[in-house]
């Protein structure tokens, strides 16, 4: 606390005061305090500036700013800096200090008027430029930030930061034009930078440029060997041009000075079986596997570069060549399986989701797999077996229930159904989509009032949800209860998804039944555009039209919704004999 003592105590502008100043800094572990209050500071007046020297006062001011920003205390840093621009309003550096030092308070908008300012009165000053133009940036102002450094760069070309402030800026706007030419200017200013070649190359391969970009990357190399990115962008030249023999060479540089990099790894090995030479990649991805099984990094490069892109037997190859190094690896089996799927071999992709271990944390994606695998194909009893067996694993699993119940309705035994979503939602009481299942399975037992129920279950634990809320509005709809409630509820569903036509026949079936037959029409046109090969949505269209009297319409959708249906619909055949009749 004495240096800040001391300061204070003495007058600005006296040569006692510099030379107390001065032994007062020098003070071993000398800590200030956070300034004195405002009726303790020195009056700042015109009388008390014009005493002594200004550059005295100014000087003393600033230096007890800089104490107090050490301690953390920027307002009152800020007060001192202000008052020693008073002593000396024509320093810029003062200006600049306290527009940083309103950045520090996030006080954007205030450094920006004090750089105009400095700007006014100095309108080619680079460091004033420079921040400017930073400060525009962050407030994403950026053709004033890019009018400031182009401003800044004309004056000052010596600050290595300005080129790649401004050819940061073209590049984010995807303009490698100017980006090229900020950081062209940027090589021939500083020929030792590597940082310079290396953006300036990537700024001529977005133009497509290749040359001169394969050249500013190869001295960036040349001048920083270990620069793992200049390779790379080495190789996508080489892609582009589909210079094979130089992208394997390439790829296998990059491995020399990066052994670690394992996506690298992949890639060469598949460069390796396009060019006729698959041994040498099996090779590579038989120690690859060995050494990093569980590496998520090639399983998320796999995955995005060749599975999204549908090359699933790249992906089978390159997985086949990495499992034989870890036949045990669990992320490898799955990701296979994967791949096998893509390309419709069921059973090797069945294999492969089998031979996922139950601690892995694919293991109930690939359960889940398989079963969905083995329902498609038309073997349902095993898929709810593959289902129990990873339920053994994790009883507590809640969406096992889920499928058990999904497949056994697929079976039409819903008593088992029932039971096994019972269970569900035994272990997960607030699982909404047990409760939504169960209502769905009480409707194919037809009983309608445990329906309800469920449906209210599953509405409490999630109300947004429009499936819900449809179901229990159209369940109110066919037993002609609470239609007002349905309506609401359906209505409801609509806001959520308004386009879909199930949810909009419902609502029209809503109005039919409360024999409000001319909306409950316009609905079901509407519903019939949105979905026009659906059996029901037609039968409902012509039990409308046939209570508007219009009995040839009525008779042109049943039959309609006949064509669709499975054999044995008896009401629906009796409806088109007595129009028939009639007509």
């Amino acid at each position: 606390m004495l240096a800040k003592r001391v300061l204070e105590a003495v007058r600005p502008g006296t040569r006692l005061g510099l030379i107390i100043l001065a032994g007062a800094l020098a003070l071993p572990g000398c800590r200030t305090g956070a300034g004195l209050p405002e009726t303790g500071r020195p009056a700042i007046t015109g009388a008390a500036i014009s005493t002594g020297s200004a550059e005295a006062g100014a000087y003393y001011y600033y230096t007890v700013a800089q104490m107090n920003l050490l301690e953390g205390d920027l307002p009152e840093a800020q007060w001192f800096l202000e008052r020693a621009i008073l002593h000396d309003p024509r320093s810029v550096v003062l200006k600049l200090d306290l527009a940083d030092l309103h950045l520090a308070q996030d006080d954007s908008e205030t450094a920006l008027s004090v750089l105009d300012r400095v700007l006014a009165e100095h309108p080619d000053h680079a460091g004033a430029l420079i921040m400017a133009g930073r400060i525009h940036q962050q407030r994403e102002a950026l053709d004033a930030a890019k009018e400031a450094f182009e401003k800044a760069l004309a004056t000052d070309p010596s600050d290595p930061n300005l080129y790649m402030y401004l050819g940061g800026i073209y590049w984010n706007e995807n303009d490698p034009v100017n980006a090229g030419r900020v950081f062209g200017r940027m090589v021939l200013r500083f020929p030792e930078s590597f940082a310079a070649y290396y953006f300036n190359g990537k700024a001529l391969a977005a133009q497509g440029r290749y040359d001169p970009a394969e050249a500013a990357f190869k001295r960036a190399l040349a001048l920083a060997p270990g620069l793992e990115e200049a390779r790379l962008e080495l190789i996508k030249i080489y892609q582009a041009q589909n210079r094979n023999d130089m992208l394997i060479r390439a790829y296998r540089d990059l491995l020399a000075h990066h052994p670690d990099n394992n996506t690298a790894t992949v890639d060469l090995a598949v460069h390796y079986r396009e060019a006729g030479q698959p041994e040498l990649g099996r090779q590579l991805l038989f120690q690859l596997g060995q050494r990093s099984e569980s590496d998520g990094t090639i399983l998320a490069h796999l995955f995005q570069r060749y599975y999204e892109t549908e090359q699933y037997e790249t992906v089978v190859w390159a997985l086949d060549g990495m499992i034989e190094g870890a036949p045990q690896s669990s992320e490898l089996q799955y990701l296979a399986g994967l791949a096998h799927d893509g390309l419709k071999h069921t059973r090797e992709a069945l294999d492969h989701l089998g031979r996922v271990q139950a601690g892995s944390r694919f293991f109930s994606n690939a359960a889940v797999h398989r079963a969905l695998l083995l329902h498609d194909a038309g073997e349902v009893e095993q898929a709810i077996q593959v289902i129990k067996q990873a339920l053994a694993h994790d009883p507590r699993h809640a969406q096992y229930y889920l499928y058990i119940g999904a497949f056994y309705e697929k079976l039409g035994n819903y008593e088992q159904a029932l039971a096994a979503l019972k269970e569900g939602s035994a272990v997960d009481d607030q699982n909404a989509r047990i409760h939504f299942r169960m209502g769905v399975i009480y409707d194919k037992m037809a009983r309608p009032h445990d329906v309800i129920d469920a449906m209210k279950k599953s509405l409490r634990l999630q109300p947004e949800d429009a499936e819900t809320l449809n179901y229990l509005g159209y369940t109110y709809a066919e037993l002609g209860i609470n239609l007002d409630e349905a309506e609401e509820l359906i209505q409801k569903a609509l806001r959520i998804k308004p386009d879909d036509g199930y949810i909009t026949d419902s609502l029209a079936w809503v109005y039919y039944k409360m024999g409000r037959y001319e909306e409950a029409l316009e609905w079901m046109i509407k519903a019939v555009t949105l979905v026009p090969d659906d059996p029901t949505i037609l039968e409902h269209t012509g039990d409308v039209y046939l209570k508007l009297d219009n009995a040839a319409k009525a008779l042109k959708y049943y039959q309609r919704s006949l064509e669709l249906r499975d054999p044995g619909h008896n009401s629906l055949e009796e409806k088109i004999r007595a129009l028939q009749q009639e007509l």
